[in-house]
């Protein structure tokens, strides 16, 4: 998979997991959003920069 699709990807999955946390719980669901897509998007890039290092 590229690494701007798995950024991407992961990014897409953290926020609408967390956003479907906020919104079972009934609480503001914009800050959980946010916190998703950081948390994802940071876990894309580690998946991304640990394969290129194996590939080297």
């Amino acid at each position: 998979m590229k690494e701007k699709a798995l950024v991407s990807s992961l990014t897409l999955l953290g926020s609408l997991a967390f956003y479907y946390y906020g919104k079972t719980h009934q609480k503001d669901v914009v800050p959980y959003t946010m916190i998703g897509g950081f948390i994802g998007a940071w876990l894309g890039e580690v998946i991304t920069v640990s394969s290129t290092i194996k590939k080297k």
